[in-house]
């Protein structure tokens, strides 16, 4: 009998903001896709509010895959023994009918297991207090609460993206215990690094020539991620700020779409004097586009108070782009040894590491992250599944 695999695109389905996690979805399913075991299939599902239930995202996936969508009926699904319902997007707005479902398909035999991209709002909810248009108007820690409440309580395993998340994860569940009699599975894998394998988005703005060109021209400072309070930015660019006034020919670089509670920010960028000449903000691009300006930086700049794992740091070391990163157990177990590591907390701390970084440059001292451990995204998926199999019993059990 063929099993199937139901890899859940729940977010995806509904609207690609092109964030990291949606790149991790999208890797992912293409790998898994790609070179199923022979007893297997890998079907595309999402949840569907009005009915409760999940349907098969047949649409979606064949688009991604081929570029080439199809528009086949979305067929609810019917749970069998042995089948798997493995959610990789963080789908935060799950619904108590949804949830329902999931209990029916664990009746029926399906192991659910779900992957942990980080507690960030369980930990430190100050950073995500309140509603705003990013999350449709919601309040983002209410459906985060419910969401973990779900996957905590029914999931047969969860699946961190690094130990430092399954480490908090053990951390919080000794002390709020579970209600279910048994806890769920932990276990942990890696991110890929390689944006050409996560069927990434295209095209480049009539602009994008000039600004890869006066990126090249200058020491060139890289900031990937959603603005948001706990990732730095405004420490970045008080520090650059006075590296300018010093006199260095710096540029500072954030990709990434505006979030929430960063209205400081966003008009301190929109309205500084060098926008544009030395300060860029490439909100939204395209994965092709961002690829292009990792490879016309000069080193990545990653400084979050947390973080799950930090895809960007990755995807900077996939290009030998040098990193400069915040002193965060996390990072520590990504980048090891291959990072200069920042251990202050202030603007001026980080503007002398930055200042005697520049230096070491020049005198050809750069630390370039050359024994970093980066994977690829079928290699990721591959120590996903063997996460999963191991809470199943046997690790090899997705071995093509």
């Amino acid at each position: 009998m063929r099993h199937r695999l139901f890899f859940d695109v729940t977010e995806l389905a509904g609207f690609d903001k092109g964030t990291g996690i949606q790149r991790v979805t999208r890797a992912l399913l293409q790998a898994l896709r790609q070179r199923p075991p022979k007893d297997w299939k890998v079907v595309a599902v999402r949840g569907d509010g009005p009915s409760g239930r999940f349907v098969t995202a047949t649409s979606l996936a064949e688009h991604q895959l081929t570029g080439h969508p199809e528009s086949p009926d979305e067929i609810a699904i019917e749970p069998a023994a042995g089948d798997i319902f493995l959610s990789v997007d963080l789908a935060y707005n799950i619904t108590p009918s949804l949830r329902k479902e999931l209990v029916r398909f664990r009746s029926h035999g399906v192991g659910i297991y779900f992957v942990v991209y980080d507690l960030i709002p369980l930990l430190y909810p100050e950073w995500f207090e309140g509603t705003n248009a990013w999350f449709e108007g919601n309040d983002y820690l209410k459906l985060f609460n419910y969401w973990f409440e779900c996957v905590s309580e029914e999931g047969d395993g969860l699946i961190c993206i690094s130990d430092s998340v399954r480490t908090d994860l053990q951390a919080w569940i000794r002390r709020y215990p579970l209600k279910r009699a048994t806890p769920p599975e932990l276990g942990y894998f890696h991110l890929g690094s390689d944006i050409t394998e996560s069927i990434p988005s295209t095209g480049l703005p009539n602009e994008a020539g000039e600004v890869l060109s006066r990126l090249k021209a200058s020491t060139t400072f890289l900031m990937v991620g959603t603005l948001e309070p706990r990732k730095g930015h405004e420490l970045a660019l008080d520090a650059i700020e006075a590296l300018w006034a010093s006199g260095e020919d710096v540029s500072l670089v954030f990709v990434g779409r505006a979030g929430w509670k960063i209205d400081r920010l966003v008009g301190r960028i929109k309205n500084h004097p060098r926008l544009n000449s030395q300060l860029f903000w490439l909100d939204g691009i395209s994965d092709e586009y961002l690829r292009e300006v990792y490879m016309a930086s000069s080193a990545l700049l990653a400084l979050s108070s947390a973080e799950g794992f930090g895809l960007p740091l990755v995807e900077a070391a996939h290009h030998r782009l040098p990193l400069i990163v915040r002193s965060i157990p996390v990072f520590r177990e990504i980048c090891a040894n291959a990072a200069t590591y920042f251990t202050g907390s202030s603007s001026s701390e980080l503007n002398a590491l930055l200042s005697q970084w520049i230096k070491e440059r020049a005198n050809g001292n750069v630390l370039y992250p050359d024994n970093m451990e980066v994977l690829s995204w079928p290699d990721s998926a591959n120590q996903l599944m063997r996460a999963v199999g191991r809470m199943r019993g046997n690790e090899n059990f997705w071995s093509v």
